[in-house]
């Protein structure tokens, strides 16, 4: 018998259970298109600005034909997914406290203290004020973020108390009562991709990221596996398992980052859902590991089995710039590459088209924009066939002025 998944947004996690045949999907989404209307089982239009009526629209449902699971890879509906779990009386999935406990930066690093997992020093501040003073005492340089924001978002780099100020009382401008300051760390960044099931932490991935210079730290490429020797992996999976244990995360997977640094490791966030950008395709290729797999079957309460990977190595790089200018590169060769050494084909995305206008990394709207992953059998072998892909695209920067507004998004420093 199908178990019956209810899916909270992203449509990639329906596309991937509807290719298998253990699951009926029920998928909940605002502004439903048809694709996304034709695609699931149990069509569910939402708005997830109203949780409480998402509820009682779910729990309708329920009661109908019941749901065996509620899972979803968007952090900020992870809460969510712990309310209904307990609205429907489900025996596995996150709970909603285990959720706000990663969600909300400064509790998960109040609760890994207490469990002896290092982490960055760090203060919680509710003004400008309390920023400058906790800065002085951490020592500047210093990171402001927001408590509640992953990946980087909203992450400031301040190297003087006027930058602490501002970037405090920026982030308290959106509406939010308070900031985390954190010492500024140096070392490479480990990633973690996890699932706990009835207790037991099973570390499904370690990557070793490459990270850009402050004050921006774009996410410019990443190693898999990570070059880590034995003994640091099993000191960074028994870690791993004491995180996720401290924050009261279970039947559910997280995302972790971890940084090695000359005083050993320390802990970063914790955030409950599969790794963003194009990790998931590294994730399925070298380990056969299918992530929205792992975790539908983490909220069944069940341990996840592997197809057969595809490959032994990945290679993440991010298509970043030193100077602002126009891209040009060749979009017909990403579909038409040729002379690789790798019999699995490249995954290959742009942000922009040729002509473009782009950023250097460390502009607050720059960041990535674009990236290729590739796997293989061997670093040795990655290496040439991004040299050849890099070849063939014949991405260069036109030297001509820029400005600042010309770039209408964000800064992103993820993958």
């Amino acid at each position: 018998m199908p178990k019956r998944v209810l899916v909270l947004s992203g449509q990639r996690t329906v596309q991937q259970l509807k290719e298998q045949t253990d699951y009926d999907v029920v998928f909940a989404e605002e502004d439903m298109t048809f694709e996304q209307v034709m695609l699931a089982d149990y069509p569910l239009e939402v708005d997830f600005d109203d949780w409480a009526k998402v509820a009682d629209q779910v729990a309708q449902a329920h009661a109908a034909q019941p749901i065996d699971a509620v899972v979803t890879g968007v952090e900020r509906l992870v809460p969510l997914a712990g309310i209904l779990r307990e609205r429907l009386q489900l025996p596995h999935g996150i709970t909603e406290q285990a959720a706000r406990n990663c969600i909300d930066k400064a509790a998960t690093h109040g609760l890994l203290t207490e469990a002896g997992v290092p982490v960055a020093s760090h203060r919680v501040v509710a003004t400008a004020d309390e920023g400058a003073a906790a800065a002085a005492d951490l020592a500047l340089p210093v990171v402001v973020k927001p408590r509640d924001a992953s990946s980087a978002a909203g992450l400031k780099y301040c190297d003087n108390e006027q930058d602490v100020r501002q970037a405090v009382a920026d982030i308290l401008a959106t509406g939010r009562d308070s900031a985390l300051i954190e010492e500024f760390l140096t070392g490479p960044e480990i990633g973690v991709f996890a699932a706990r099931v009835g207790g037991r932490t099973h570390v499904v991935w370690v990557v070793e990221g490459e990270v850009g210079p402050p004050p921006t730290f774009v996410k410019v490429g990443g190693h898999f596996p990570s070059r880590l020797p034995a003994e640091q992996l099993a000191e960074l999976e028994e870690l791993t398992d004491r995180a996720l244990a401290a924050v009261g995360l279970d039947d559910w997977v997280a995302a972790l980052q971890f940084m090695l640094t000359a005083d050993g490791w320390r802990a970063g966030e914790i955030n409950p859902r599969v790794p963003g950008g194009q990790a998931v395709e590294m994730i399925l290729s070298t380990t056969g590991y299918e992530p929205s797999l792992i975790a539908t079957e983490a909220a069944l309460g069940r341990e996840s089995t592997p197809q057969t990977p595809q490959a032994a190595y990945g290679l993440y790089r991010s298509v970043v710039f030193d100077a602002a200018g126009r891209i040009d590169y060749n979009p017909k060769a990403a579909a038409s590459l040729t002379g690789l050494e790798s019999a699995v084909a490249p995954f290959i995305e742009f942000d922009v088209k040729p002509g473009d206008a782009v950023l250097e990394i460390g502009h607050p709207r720059g960041g990535a924009f674009g990236r290729i992953v590739l796997a293989g059998d061997s670093p040795e072998q990655l290496e040439r066939d991004y040299a050849t892909v890099m070849d063939q695209l014949a991405i260069r920067l036109v030297d001509e002025p820029v400005s600042d507004a010309s770039v209408d998004r964000a800064h992103t420093s993820c993958c």
